[in-house]
């Protein structure tokens, strides 16, 4: 797929580094990119001082360096040793999430790969600020993802960034051989509130869902092989919404399209995105951008 030709990932020194590294062979055989990075950031001078204390081998923080760059390098080997595809491992230094967001704007990567730990104290927060300010696509792999990609879940608004995930997960579907299913969360009008509209009415606004649902369809020529479902949110979280269709259909990807629009505002207030960040589907989650409006957001936002 042109639009991941350039992949970062990265790794934190933990279990997890095993499981995504995993992840991202797999997913390389389906979506085939031309260079993945793999980046570690070495959180300060003191953590490195710290384990050169604890291991009397290491001699100073250059010592400290290639013993990570040897082990890292070994697990990625393990898996891309005989790969046509060209790795490389940079290491940094200093705070994880700001290293990330400047790495990602100096080499320009299509997608950033990141584990998510389920139940991580702060993940949430941490997600949150990757997301917002980073322009690349990203992909969240959980501990107990599977190597395989037959469904692919992508809730849709009706607005082009959705049917924009929904064409890439066409997309990869057709390598794959697989199915794809958008589903469109809906509510009743605030004003039936406290009541439950008469059938009559909600005959009404079942056939406005969709006149809505085939008008998307429609004008962003969405393919004819994509199963959509339409469900009636009454409480609790969108996000338990997205998880149990996720869980119904077995889904092994979920997709969401981040809001691209011209106005900052919409990026900032991206809530949908935002809840399906913090949200622990132990489901891979991709959220799709349009890089090039992310950029010229972040380049007015910061200039």
């Amino acid at each position: 797929m042109k639009k991941f030709e350039h992949w970062f990932v990265c790794l934190d020194l933990s279990k997890m580094d095993d499981i995504l590294i995993g992840y991202t062979h797999f997913l390389a055989s389906v979506i085939k990119p031309k260079t993945i990075s793999f980046l570690h950031v070495i959180e300060s001078g003191a953590v490195a001082q710290e384990m050169v204390e604890l291991f009397p081998e290491l001699e100073n923080n250059e010592d400290f360096e290639d013993v990570i760059r040897k082990e890292l390098n070994n697990k990625i080997d393990a898996q891309f040793e005989d790969s046509p595809l060209e790795t490389r491992l940079i290491i940094k230094k200093g705070r994880p999430t700001d290293e990330i967001i400047e790495m990602m704007n100096t080499m320009d990567p299509d997608l950033l790969m990141m584990g998510k730990k389920t139940g991580y104290v702060g993940e949430g927060i941490i997600a949150r600020r990757i997301v917002k300010y980073v322009p690349a696509s990203i992909l969240f792999v959980p501990e107990n993802s599977r190597y395989s990609i037959n469904t692919v879940l992508a809730p849709v608004d009706f607005s082009e960034q959705s049917a924009n995930a929904v064409k890439i997960a066409s997309t990869m579907m057709e390598v794959n051989n697989g199915s794809v299913r958008a589903q469109h969360i809906f509510k009743y009008p605030t004003h039936f509130f406290p009541y439950m509209p008469t059938d009559e009415e909600k005959d009404k606004i079942n056939k406005h869902i969709q006149d809505q649902k085939e008008e998307f369809i429609s004008e962003y020529n969405i393919p004819e092989n994509v199963d959509f479902t339409l469900t009636l949110h009454k409480e609790g979280r969108i996000g338990d919404e997205v998880y149990d269709e996720a869980v119904r259909n077995q889904a092994d990807l979920i997709i969401v399209g981040a809001k691209s629009s011209k106005k900052i505002t919409s990026i900032l207030r991206d809530d949908f995105t935002d809840k399906m960040t913090y949200y622990s589907f132990g489901i891979p989650l991709l959220i799709v951008k349009n890089k090039e409006r992310h950029q010229k957001f972040l380049k007015s936002l910061f200039n």
